[in-house]
């Protein structure tokens, strides 16, 4: 959130991110994970949000790294949708905002 770029394309200023992670931590909760599940990225070091995502039944998984997510992937998720920063709060705000 803190990149220039991403700012930009959420259309938010340094101030805002504190109040949208201070948000995030208030609605959201710890999950633990029982298993291992291995989507087999490309980039290991991903696998491990995918796994916290089927978990907790997340709706979608958040990243600017969304290519890393849909390149490569053995599986497809049918209920978890892979989208950059811009497209979660363009889909939050068409369903919290009046």
């Amino acid at each position: 959130m803190k990149r220039d770029t991403s700012k930009k394309d959420l259309g938010i200023k340094d101030k805002d991110i504190k109040k949208i992670l201070s948000f995030i931590a208030y609605v959201g909760f710890a999950q633990t994970i029982y298993y291992s599940f291995r989507p087999n990225l490309r980039d290991e070091d991903d696998n491990h949000f995918v796994e916290l995502a089927i978990a907790s039944n997340a709706d979608y998984l958040v990243t600017s790294n969304i290519k890393d997510y849909l390149v490569g992937s053995n599986l497809k998720f049918e209920d978890l949708k892979v989208v950059t920063p811009s497209e979660f709060m363009k889909i939050w705000r068409e369903k919290n905002e009046d």
